[in-house]
């Protein structure tokens, strides 16, 4: 059985980072506390979320550069060097771009 990430891990990277949309070049903020599904659903951005915890996996997308804060608990380590759950992932770069 999957578990949502550890909550005190999840206090690590809390900064504002820019969230850059490769194929519509859109660029949001993601402010701490944010999470970048939400931010992304407020912009307009098409995207499913189910759980919101990194357990099911729904929200997985690729990234192309930048360097995540995987918090989830669905994606191997193989897994997040190419994908990352927006629902609760982080950047630890000033930027992360995504393949959207």
């Amino acid at each position: 059985m999957q578990t949502a990430p550890d909550t005190a891990s999840a206090t690590r990277t809390e900064h504002t980072f820019e969230l850059i949309l490769q194929r519509s070049q859109m660029r949001l903020p993601v402010g701490p506390g944010e999470s970048m599904a939400d931010v992304l659903q407020l912009a307009g951005v098409p995207l499913e979320t189910l759980c919101e915890q990194g357990v099911c996996g729904t929200c997985v997308t690729r990234w192309l550069d930048g360097e995540p804060d995987h918090r989830d608990s669905c994606l191997s380590a193989a897994e997040q060097a190419t994908h990352v759950a927006v629902c609760c992932a982080r950047s630890h770069s000033a930027t992360l771009t995504l393949d959207l």
